[in-house]
């Protein structure tokens, strides 16, 4: 995978708008852009991006971004923005959650989800995409409220500072194993920072309920989806996820069986036209027999049952007539 690393320059002219929308995108998020004058709108923005890491620093003219909940092609690419205010302010939404950022104050924010950001004046900031894991895995408070904002004193606001710097700097030599490293150590200091700022940091039980059983759902529809796997995404040993999955009065079979039974109920109900077998295989099954022995033990019905009543009346009447008196005159 390729780094990208650039610096551009926008000047007040009618494309302002779509030149600084392409740079947003190509190195921090994917967003839309507006309330932005096309005839005195101006903007910088300079940085690098590889992977699921990325950081830039821009100043700009007042506008806003915003983004809708990302698509489920691309769960998990998203991850949390980091956003460092320089100068200016930063006005954030996202939920039920109400920022306002001022110079000096840091914000993080899930990418994947739906927000908004206004920028009512000229803006510094720095902003870095992290991946998810990482950052959940040290801050699990953010599987409980995804939005978080304090602002870093001493020692350690200057190191973290220098490392955003040397992300988004255009003239930073740095290889793309650098980049995931300074990322690793940026979530490092993100947990000690939102430690000293008094932010729930602990990993709690019912935190480590959710991290489990997030990504339990996440992957349930793939087949090979292992409790090894599970343990070694949220760093935990085998046994303490099958123990917490035991305190839920559950097991891993049966989550992810219930979870894959569910998924194909939602397959049926939104289609009339895909084959059972394809439902099945495509939520995480691989023998059609026991899937239907399952999902009617579950449902008390069988899948074709299932499908038949959840159509709406109208279309199961077209259907019937179709089947019995066949196509009409060509």
């Amino acid at each position: 995978m390729k780094m990208i690393v650039m610096s551009t320059d926008i000047q007040p002219k009618p494309d302002s708008k779509s030149d600084w929308l392409d740079a947003i995108c190509k190195m921090i998020h994917n967003v839309q852009v507006d309330n932005l004058s096309s005839r005195n709108f101006a903007a910088k923005i300079s940085g690098r991006r590889y992977g699921e890491v990325s950081c830039a620093s821009f100043w700009s003219k007042p506008h806003d971004v915003s983004c809708s909940r990302e698509q489920l092609s691309n769960a998990g690419a998203g991850g949390y923005l980091l956003s460092w205010q320089m100068s200016g302010e930063a006005h954030i939404e996202q939920g039920k959650a109400r920022i306002r950022l001022a110079p000096g104050g840091i914000a993080i924010v899930d990418g994947r989800q739906p927000m908004h950001v206004a920028f009512p004046t000229e803006v510094r900031r720095i902003v870095a995409r992290l991946p998810a894991r990482a950052l959940e895995e040290r801050l699990p408070g953010l599987l409980r409220l995804p939005t978080m904002a304090f602002t870093p004193t001493g020692p350690l606001a200057e190191i973290l500072f220098s490392y955003l710097m040397q992300l988004s700097g255009e003239d930073s030599a740095l290889e793309p194993k650098d980049m995931e490293l300074i990322a690793e150590n940026i979530c490092n200091l993100l947990k000690i920072a939102a430690g000293h700022a008094g932010l729930d940091c602990i990993d709690s039980k019912s935190l480590k309920q959710q991290l489990i059983t997030r990504y339990m759902r996440q992957k349930a529809c793939d087949p090979g989806l292992t409790l090894d796997a599970v343990a070694g995404h949220v760093n935990m040993s085998r046994r303490t996820v099958q123990k917490i999955l035991q305190e839920m009065n559950s097991s891993f079979t049966e989550f992810i069986t219930e979870e894959r039974l569910v998924s194909a109920a939602k397959k049926l109900s939104l289609s009339a036209e895909v084959p059972i077998s394809d439902v099945a295989y495509n939520s995480g099954f691989s023998d059609i027999s026991h899937f239907n022995h399952l999902f009617k033990r579950r449902f008390s019905m069988t899948p074709s049952d299932y499908r038949n009543s959840r159509q709406p009346h109208e279309c199961r009447i077209s259907l019937g007539l179709a089947r019995r008196w066949g196509p009409g005159p060509s």
